[in-house]
């Protein structure tokens, strides 16, 4: 089979390789579609992990084989993987920490090498734990590149939960990519007004499609100014930080009213830094919270919302690119220009119908 193999830092290449062995109480599955996550444009273009390695793990795909001993699967369902599912069993479980779960964190899908999700290749192995825990059925009528959206919009969902958003609360969302548009319209669904900011024009008028009251521009106005003169000079209940850098975060502090929160959700890889001034944050009582990965409490809830087309995510598709020509995926995705959102490998050529 063809798959998208990393040989090193910024180095991509489609090989070939074998198709992964499934075993007992596992899954092969053909790829149909994955996204491009920034955790992969991460590791690929850092050289973070030892190669080789096949990664991709908002995976949507169809049932090719079944596993002895599986009985809630069989051949030619499609389906959504979850590349880690929790123990269930341990202290970060019980506190439902799961992404802090030790077993959490072993990668249960492979197309090969050290398992690293492998969606970017032509099938995939969902392991037994995967298989009992981390796969769900698509309906019919939801295309494939929707279906790839089921991990990151539950890893959004965790972030509005855990940022406690209320409904009538006004929530300012930092960065209208594609995580900062789900977390926009998640915020909408738990009942808060929205505004956003963003320096990019296009992302910004999909924002105000997507139902941001006001979207600024952070290149020709004061993002803090604007936010506290919308709320009677408070400032956002809550700001959810979808971008990355000092900047972003002093504009999510600052736009914060005193006794609100700030969800740092973009900050992943290590020596991200910024600075923020302790006595002033103190004395405001500004909570900051942060949240990382999926959580296996709201699995199901977080398809409903994507197959039920709750949260709209078919717009944020901009770009669907064959696997055969994956590292200019990964390149686009990871130096967006005016027009490009979420960018989705198909492992064939997409149809004139599939295009935005």
């Amino acid at each position: 089979m063809k798959a998208a193999v990393y040989r090193g830092k910024d180095d991509l290449r489609v090989e070939d390789v074998p198709v992964p062995a499934s075993g007992d109480g596992e899954l092969l599955i053909r790829v149909d579609a994955c996204g491009v996550c920034p955790t992969d444009i991460k590791k690929i273009q850092k050289g973070l992990l030892p190669p080789p390695l096949i990664f991709g793990h908002e995976i949507a795909g169809t049932v090719s084989k079944v596993g002895a001993g599986v009985s809630g699967f069989r051949e030619g369902e499609r389906v959504v993987v979850h590349h880690h599912a929790p123990c269930g069993t341990c202290f970060y479980c019980q506190k439902k920490s799961y992404a802090q779960c030790p077993f959490f964190k072993t990668n249960g899908t492979t197309a090969g090498f050290v398992p690293s999700g492998g969606g970017m290749a032509e099938y995939i192995r969902a392991m037994d734990f995967i298989v009992e825990r981390g796969t769900i059925r698509v309906p019919d009528g939801v295309l494939a590149e929707e279906a790839v959206f089921v991990e990151p919009v539950n890893t959004c969902l965790k972030a509005v939960q855990k940022a406690r958003i209320e409904k009538g609360e006004t929530v300012l969302v930092v960065g209208q990519g594609p995580i900062g548009l789900l977390l926009l319209q998640l915020a909408r669904w738990a009942g808060a007004s929205t505004l956003s900011s963003d320096t990019m024009p296009d992302r910004l008028a999909i924002s105000r499609s997507l139902g941001a009251e006001v979207a600024l521009d952070a290149t020709a106005v004061d993002v803090p100014h604007e936010v506290r003169a919308l709320t009677e000079g408070r400032g956002a209940d809550c700001t959810l930080l979808a971008a990355v850098g000092p900047v972003a975060f002093a504009q999510a502090v600052d736009a914060t009213r005193p006794g609100g929160r700030i969800m740092v959700f973009s900050a992943t890889s290590a020596g991200e830094t910024a600075v923020v001034e302790l006595g002033l944050l103190c004395m405001a009582e500004k909570e900051i919270l942060t949240s990382y990965s999926s959580s296996a409490d709201i699995q199901d809830l977080s398809a409903q919302l994507v197959f039920g087309r709750e949260i709209q995510v078919r717009p944020l598709v901009t770009h669907q690119i064959p696997l055969s020509r994956a590292k200019e995926a990964i390149d686009l995705a990871a130096h967006p220009t005016p027009g490009v959102l979420k960018v989705v490998v198909r492992m064939t050529e997409p149809s004139p119908s599939a295009s935005p």
